[in-house]
């Protein structure tokens, strides 16, 4: 991969385990590094690539030792670590006139969370941006940029719909980003970089597609993965759709044995799950189940919601819609089977959820046995 930056006297390299941002002249940078954070100028930006076991025991003298290893002088260098492949980085370059944004982003997902969660397992995987600008930016436009630059983050890990370790929620980054904004002092004056102004527009743009691309790169999370995988993500595992499924097993002429209906079973759901239009109705149920949690559904507060009401009828019908377009009418009575005993994972999903994958699970269900008939 190239990593070079149309930043005149700015160069990006990877050396061993270090992926490193030199610069000719000193850069003035604000940073949440591990290693010479906050408000400072350096010539030297390293990401350091650590061992997925490593301990965190002395992550200072960690980098220390790795920069000076590299030849680097400390005091002139700013350090974050990763244990994310490096060589995974994305780089993402937006230009207006006389003015260039470039973003440098390694990503891995394994520990997303939501802001305000506690996370008591200590996973591998953080985001680290690094943001260089080329133009002159005062002390309190940098905190802008980084502002915009993490409020940028966010947007890309919502348009992916990453989902927190912990709660399954929509994650705001992991537990673990780091951020280096760093400017070449030279050009143009700024004094703003929010939002609404032209460089908050640059970062903007740039941080989401480099956030984009470096998850891609390191998990292969892309917009349109297979459904199956939306479902992981909020802890729905095909296994979990097998279980309930066989639960409620009934043999059955052409299908008599739990090991035949394990296979009819698992290649149903692979069909159904593959569908798009089976895709699009769950994928309204996700939002849907969501919305409800948050009392985002008009006349209907949160807490009633959450308490699967009986005047909600949307759920069912829902449900019911998958379950009929994957099965049709005989679909329509498996889900009123399965509806009533909710096996399985269908104990512990939500008011909608409950009933959207109840209705993959009977429309599935109800194929392998009509199946099984027709060929006795």
């Amino acid at each position: 991969m190239d990593f070079s930056v149309p930043i005149e006297g700015i160069s990006v390299e990877v050396r061993k385990n270090l992926l490193v941002v030199r610069s000719e002249r000193p850069l003035k940078t604000l940073s949440s590094a591990v290693l010479n954070g906050g408000l400072r100028e350096a010539n030297i930006i390293v990401n350091c690539q650590v061992p997925k076991d490593y301990d965190h025991a002395d992550p200072k003298g960690y980098l220390r030792c790795a920069i000076r290893e590299a030849g680097f002088p400390l005091d002139k260098a700013v350090g974050m670590m990763t244990a994310v492949n490096i060589r995974n980085a994305a780089i993402a370059t937006k230009r207006h006139g006389d003015l260039t944004v470039s973003s440098i982003v390694t990503a891995g997902l394994t520990n997303a969370i939501r802001v305000g969660e506690i996370i008591f397992e200590k996973k591998v995987g953080t985001i680290n941006v690094i943001l260089l600008i080329d133009g002159d930016l005062t002390g309190g436009c940098m905190v802008d940029a980084l502002k915009t630059a993490v409020e940028a983050k966010t947007v890309a890990l919502r348009e992916l719909d990453v989902r927190s370790s912990v709660s399954f929620e929509l994650a705001s980054g992991t537990s673990t980003d780091s951020i280096v904004v760093a400017c070449t002092g030279r050009g143009r004056k700024f004094k703003y970089a929010g939002t609404a102004t032209e460089i908050g527009g640059l970062i903007g743009k740039s941080i989401i597609e480099a956030v984009k691309d470096a998850i891609r790169r390191q998990d292969g999370i892309i917009s349109n993965r297979p459904l199956i995988n939306r479902l992981m993500e909020r802890g729905i595992t095909l296994d979990d759709l097998m279980d309930a499924a066989l639960e409620l097993f009934q043999p059955h002429p052409g299908i008599e044995t739990r090991e035949k209906a394990i296979r009819m079973l698992r290649k149903g759901f692979e069909e159904a799950l593959s569908d798009v239009n089976v895709a699009a109705l769950v994928i309204s149920g996700l939002r849907l189940e969501e919305d409800g949690r948050y009392g985002l559904i008009p006349g209907l507060r949160g807490e009633i919601f959450r308490g699967d009401p009986l005047f909600l009828l949307a759920d069912e019908i829902l449900g019911m819609a998958i379950a009929n377009y994957i099965a049709g009418t005989r679909g329509l009575f498996e889900f009123v089977r399965f509806d009533k005993m909710k096996p399985g994972i269908l104990k512990r999903l939500g008011p909608v959820l409950d009933d959207v994958i109840c209705g993959i699970i009977a429309g599935v269900s109800s194929n392998a046995y009509s199946a099984a008939l027709k060929r006795e």
